[in-house]
């Protein structure tokens, strides 16, 4: 929510020339400087209310039991095989049953439908020089199970035109305690028309398109390593949907250690991505084209997606309604998808996106350090749920991001480079450590569907945030009830440390927000617990220690400015309507006051309080 710079600074001029006074003796005083501090916040006191999550607990336990592979995992004796002696010919498979490869072959074929397979391989090593190395192509309705033996180092590799390295026209599933390496230089690593499940092994992964690609994805205690792909690192796509279903189109990771380096997508699903343990290690890089009418026919973009300008030998993005400050030969925009974790939609066979599901990220634990170009994790037409874990996040987009509900109950995350920090329709925080930058706004809650009425409510966990842009920006109301929020503001005169267009609501927790004068917004005067609101023309340096103490001088909020600073907003539990209270700099007494309402405002104001276009 950008206000207009010119008109702001103007206005800001005006209030600064009508308030101004030589000395500061209304520093002490409890009488607002104004309606302008105010804003948009005289409102009805509507409090948001948290959203349902019914139906995404109700897809959760669809997907959750599938995550359960033990039954793949004691799947690997591999009685009564017929061995397969190795041989430089591609080997031709025609009837069910279970194979013993141990050796070099010039491939596999699978050439009847609907066989049930199970492939062990012992030390085995499959080459094609152009061609699918186990070709299941041509003949649906295949189960195919490789067991890689204990302790084996087993290899696949391809080149031609437009191939995959395995490519099964039907179900894979892949277990054993040993490693296989698969190269494609041509096309996927590893595709299968319906569903892929890895279990208890060791993948090393390299593909000019995805290196995992199926109608769905589920992998547990087991190790992937993609070290590069031209595309996706898993992918999994629900094909000829008609409706929103959990039956395929979703990643379920369980405990799994994943390490990739990808152009595109680090996990891409189309339905559910569900992550319960492991260590994942997500790095995406993009390629940036220039603004021209051919990149934008070749990569079928639109004019709203050159959103980024060169910053150097590195890139920058800036916000949309920026972009008419420059040429389209300094604008670029990203060729493909490259984000770290990635819900996508269905289209059905019009190409239209199904919109009733519920499409999720839902991630309940785990360590991730996501580097990405594109938004480290992202839910198109749904809503991202995180319950526990540890995030390292740095991205030249969002950080996280849901066009419909972003919930965080727990874990600790650290977001330490975006364009916006968290972002949803809905925003829910009730747990967890978080901390973040952002390039602009840090919290977000906006849409694009005039039907939302966006909220951001945090009832606990301890927030961070060190914005350039509104520190929490919500285009509907705001509630904090509970928790710990601390905000490094804005320095420019056009944004704010809180900004909602219906109404800020602090009614618990510990509030501790720094910002220019320029926008400052105060909480609505229906909040139930007192707030206390201080300005001036005088800046607060950086690193200032600020403590609110009572009569007493005993200490009851004490924080240290990250930016210089002409605004604070102080709200705690320890401050009681009636009472007298100082405002410290250090040992520079900057105001006192009586909490004789629930919110206190004190000071010269130098802002336009919030007004917006």
């Amino acid at each position: 929510m950008k206000k207009n710079k010119l008109f702001s600074v103007l206005l800001s001029m005006f209030i600064y020339a009508c308030n101004f006074s030589s000395s500061d003796d209304n520093l002490g005083s409890n009488t607002p400087p104004g309606e302008p501090f105010h804003g948009s916040n005289n409102n009805n006191g509507e409090i948001p209310t948290a959203a349902d999550t019914a139906a995404i607990n109700m897809v959760i336990s669809d997907v959750a039991a599938k995550t359960d592979l033990s039954i793949l995992a004691n799947n690997t004796a591999g009685t009564n095989a017929q061995e397969i002696a190795a041989t430089d010919k591609i080997v031709s498979i025609t009837e069910s049953g279970t194979y013993y490869f141990k050796g070099s072959y010039g491939g596999i074929s699978i050439d009847k439908k609907n066989l049930e397979l199970h492939f062990i391989f012992d030390n085995t090593s499959i080459t094609i020089e152009n061609g699918v190395v186990i070709d299941g192509t041509e003949n649906k309705g295949t189960s195919l199970i490789i067991t890689l033996k204990d302790g084996t180092a087993n290899t696949i590799k391809n080149s031609g035109n437009d191939v995959n390295a395995i490519h099964i026209k039907g179900s894979l599933a892949i277990n054993g305690k040993g490693t296989l390496s698969v190269t494609s230089n041509s096309k996927n690593a590893v595709k299968a028309s319906k569903e892929i499940k890895i279990a208890d092994t060791t993948l090393n992964l390299t593909a000019q398109n995805h290196a995992i690609a199926g109608a769905s994805v589920a992998a547990a205690n087991c190790t992937i390593n993609v070290t590069s792909a031209g595309k996706d690192g898993i992918n999994a796509a629900s094909d000829e949907a008609t409706e929103f279903t959990t039956d395929d189109g979703y990643v379920l990771l369980a405990n799994v250690t994943y390490t990739c380096n990808v152009q595109g997508d680090g996990i891409q699903a189309d339905t559910v991505a569900y992550i319960d343990g492991g260590t994942y290690n997500i790095k995406t890089t993009g390629n940036f084209v220039q603004k021209t009418s051919a990149n934008m026919t070749q990569y079928d973009m639109d004019a709203d997606d050159f959103k980024y300008i060169k910053s150097g030998s590195d890139y920058k993005r800036i916000a949309s309604d920026e972009t008419n400050r420059y040429s389209a030969s300094q604008l670029y925009g990203l060729a493909q998808s490259c984000k770290g974790i990635k819900v996508g939609e269905i289209e059905d066979a019009n190409g239209s996106i199904i919109t009733e599901g519920s499409y999720l990220i839902a991630i309940k634990n785990g360590t991730f350090t996501i580097g990405s170009t594109d938004d480290a994790i992202h839910a198109n037409s749904g809503s991202i749920l995180i319950e526990g874990g540890t995030f390292t996040i740095s991205t030249y987009d969002d950080g996280i991001t849901a066009d419909i509900l972003t919930k965080i109950t727990g874990g600790n995350i650290n977001i330490t480079a975006s364009y916006e920090g968290i972002e949803g329709s809905y925003v829910e925080i009730s747990g967890g450590i978080i901390s973040l930058i952002a390039g602009d706004d840090g919290i977000n809650a906006a849409s694009d569907d005039s039907k939302i009425s966006e909220h951001i409510i945090i009832s606990g966990g301890e927030v961070t945030v060190d914005a350039n842009g509104d520190g929490l920006d919500s285009n509907g109301n705001m509630l904090i009830s509970g928790g710990s929020v601390t905000v490094h503001g804005p320095t420019s005169n056009r944004d704010a440390g809180l900004d909602a267009d219906n109404g800020i609501f602090v009614n618990g927790g510990t509030v501790f927000v720094t910002s220019s004068n320029g926008m400052v917004e105060t909480p609505s005067s229906k909040s139930t617990q007192c707030t206390m609101v201080y300005t001036s023309q005088s800046t607060i340096a950086a690193d200032s220690v600020i403590s609110l103490r009572d009569s007493d001088g005993t200490e009851l909020v004490s924080k240290t400015t990250k930016k210089s600073c002409q605004a604070l907003i102080i709200s705690s539990p320890k401050i009681s309507k009636g009472a007298a209270y100082e405002i410290y700099s250090g040992s520079t007494k900057l105001a006192s006051f009586t909490a004789a309402s629930a919110i206190t405002t004190i000071g010269t104001s130098g802002s336009s309080g919030g007004l917006r276009k």
